[in-house]
């Protein structure tokens, strides 16, 4: 007997795949990609505080940043690959704001005209052009949509008061039993 909703279990549905599979996808990908700035970040720490510096926001950070920074992103891809729900739910929030802070970045040196290497992969990232605003866009976006999805859905009897606006609206007081 397949178990239902209603016995506390977890119905199979193609959305229910879809949304597993989804979770699972963009959980590896963000992590193994946070993981990995991480480690060639901290290989060479003095040529990512000059790659921080070059963008001129905070450049008496630089050192700290660039100290911070990798072993921040080593644990929000452990987050991501190896935590439990709670890690996880705290990996992707940490990765979408981590992200957004990246995307003001480049998106100022964009606008500056600032012809920098991105540092985002290391030493010889790249340039940054309106292609790293793009990229760091669609991480966010990514990392947002583990976000929601990382969630766990409300429960059965909670989903249906929302459903039917509330049990006022079937005529039952908030106490009442369905």
């Amino acid at each position: 007997m397949t178990p239902s909703v209603r016995d506390g279990g977890d119905p199979q549905t193609p959305a229910t795949d879809v949304r597993k599979t989804l979770l699972l996808g963009l959980r590896f990908c963000l992590g193994g990609l946070f993981v990995y700035t991480g480690v060639i970040k901290l290989a060479d720490p003095t040529a990512f505080a000059l790659e921080i510096h070059n963008y001129q926001l905070f450049p008496a950070l630089a050192p700290l940043l660039a100290a911070a920074l990798p072993a921040v992103e080593l644990a929000i891809g452990a987050a991501l690959l190896a935590g439990t729900r709670p890690w996880l739910r705290a990996g992707a929030l940490a990765s979408a704001a981590l992200m957004a802070v990246f995307t003001v970045a480049v998106g100022s040196a964009v606008a500056r005209g600032i012809n920098i290497s991105c540092g985002c992969f290391g030493a010889g990232s790249g340039p940054v052009t309106p292609l790293t605003v793009a990229r760091d866009v669609l991480l966010l976006a990514a990392s947002a949509a583990l976000l929601v999805l990382a969630t766990d859905p409300p429960p059965p009897a909670l989903a249906a008061l929302v459903a039917e606006d509330g049990p006022e609206s079937a005529g039952q007081s908030p106490g009442a039993a369905a």
